[in-house]
């Protein structure tokens, strides 16, 4: 009966499940195993890596190609790579966070002052607001991420980014679990045997640091941590992910369509370089010999005289006194196949990776705002559906926060969401005319229509907030001042005396027609 460790060494390929380790127990073997793990997927990693940095698979050349040609197939790398993985991370940025307590969306985060906004604080304390971007170009590169609640400081809680390509997590359900059981992720490789490296290993229970010397061996370091956090305190991104747990990004898919483009690109410069001007010929022309000082011809080792070359430019005419001698032209070979190969690359990049088209063609003019948002539909469904997958981790993530925070309400709060800022090509005017309509035909609150404004911050909504509070108190104080001014007009028209106590004060008017 093979053992668990001989079975996970010979299915690199498969997704399989964690072996039942109790959660607090430290096994050298699931180290070596995740390790080995990390070693398989790193290659992978590496090749995403490579096409994303523009080190990628040269055209094809003949093998006795000149080194102008190969000097072609480096400047033929047309790499759009990263226009997949940028694009999107540029349209995802979250910009709040809104905890729902027994059936309550509350924006500031609670109903108490000491746990309001526990979420966003650690958000805004973690400078998560620049930093989010890399947890999306991680994710669209490799197809995962990941993000550690770090609770050594109980007073200093921080959400520390992992690197994908050193890190590796076990799933006892790799398809239905969002807590990974373990995580081993390398901080640092080792230099020599004085120098050793650096491994930390996180389970449902504690965190352990272990040093990582050059012969691959894994020692622990000191005592665990135990977090206390009743789950492994990281948190995985995804992309895309099927029903065996395995993900993918946007790089991998669409490296047989770069090659494409590439080689399309090529064929298009070498065409240019060699056939796309005119030749001219001379057949028959006497050419002439080289002489020494003295007028006589220089022979060569064959004693054959040795021929000046004959210069051949735009400022030069071709003169022959030979009157058998042919003079012509060879035409330049046309590149418009060749160019519409290279469109026609472009635009199944494009349509296979649900890239929007507008971003690659410059030549567009008086499009409407309406036929802007209709070529860029693909496009805004695909940002949708990534945003839902992001943004179930990062309320996972704002969830362990709280807990580390030790806001239990917070931690408890699965109905809260974070709110996306609106990144679409939407014209204000027809926004605020579509808000406008929504509230005075639908009835819908004038003040929850506010975050739909394209353009508008977590900060300016709190200001509106503020001033909105302020122009009620306003609006209602010049209302009394109107109301009393208009009674003290009314009394000075009626001509009647103000009633007076004996004291001098006035009295205020008795109801009715009694005395």
């Amino acid at each position: 009966m093979p053992t668990f460790d001989e079975f996970s060494r010979g299915q690199r390929d498969q997704i399989y499940a964690n072996p039942d380790v109790k959660a607090g127990s430290f096994r050298l073997d699931l180290v070596e195993d995740m390790f080995l793990t990390l070693q398989h997927d790193r290659v992978e990693y590496d090749l995403c890596h490579d096409y994303f940095e523009g080190k990628q698979l040269m055209p094809y050349a003949p093998r006795n190609a000149t080194p102008q040609i190969r000097d072609l197939q480096k400047r033929s790398i047309a790499n759009w790579i990263p226009l997949l993985v940028n694009l999107p991370s540029q349209m995802s940025f979250v910009d709040d966070y809104r905890r729902r307590t027994a059936g309550k969306l509350d924006r500031k985060g609670g109903d108490t002052a000491e746990n309001s906004n526990t979420e966003w604080t650690l958000w805004q304390r973690n400078r998560m607001d620049g930093r989010q971007a890399i947890i999306y170009r991680s994710v669209l590169t490799y197809g995962h991420a990941f993000v550690v609640v770090n609770n050594l400081d109980p007073k200093n809680v921080t959400f520390d980014i992992l690197s994908t390509r050193n890190t590796v997590a076990y799933f006892r359900d790799p398809v239905n679990d969002i807590r990974p059981s373990h995580v081993l992720t390398i901080k640092s490789y080792p230099r020599d045997e004085k120098t050793p490296g650096l491994a930390i290993l996180w389970d449902d229970v504690y965190r352990w640091e272990m040093v990582y010397s050059v012969d691959g061996k894994f020692t622990v370091k000191g005592k665990p941590f135990a977090h206390r956090l009743g789950k492994c305190p990281v948190i995985r991104y995804t992309c895309f992910v099927d029903d065996e747990g395995r993900t993918r990004g946007v790089v991998k898919p669409a490296i047989p369509l770069q090659d494409r483009l590439n080689q399309a690109t090529f064929s298009t410069n070498v065409t240019a370089d060699f056939g796309a001007f005119k030749v001219r010929y001379a057949a028959g022309l006497m050419p002439s010999f080289r002489k020494d000082e003295n007028g006589d011809l220089i022979l060569d080792a064959n004693n054959e005289p040795i021929p000046e070359p004959i210069e051949i430019s735009q400022a030069s005419l071709l003169l022959s006194d030979d009157p058998a001698t042919k003079f012509g032209q060879l035409e330049e070979t046309p590149l418009d196949g060749y160019i519409r190969q290279e469109e026609q690359a472009a635009r199944n990049f494009t349509t296979i990776s649900q890239f929007p088209p507008l971003a690659s063609i410059s030549n567009l003019a008086n499009l409407s705002a309406e036929a802007w948002a209709a070529a860029e539909a693909q496009f805004i469904r695909w940002i949708d559906s990534l945003h839902i997958s992001l943004g179930e981790s990062h309320e996972e993530l704002l969830r362990t926060g709280s807990l580390a925070a030790g806001d239990t309400e917070g931690a408890n709060s699965y109905g809260g969401e974070v709110r996306w800022r609106d990144m679409t090509t939407k014209t204000i005017a027809v926004m605020m005319d579509a808000l406008g309509k929504a509230a005075t035909m639908l009835d819908v609150p004038r003040k929850g229509l506010w975050p739909m404004i394209p353009g508008v911050t977590n900060g300016q909504l709190d200001d509106w907030d503020v001033l909105h509070e302020q122009q009620i108190e306003d609006t209602m104080a010049l209302d009394v001042q109107v109301m009393q001014k208009t009674a003290a007009a009314a009394q000075k028209v009626s001509g009647q005396p103000k009633p007076t106590s004996p004291n001098g004060t006035q009295k205020k008017p008795l109801s009715g027609n009694g005395a």
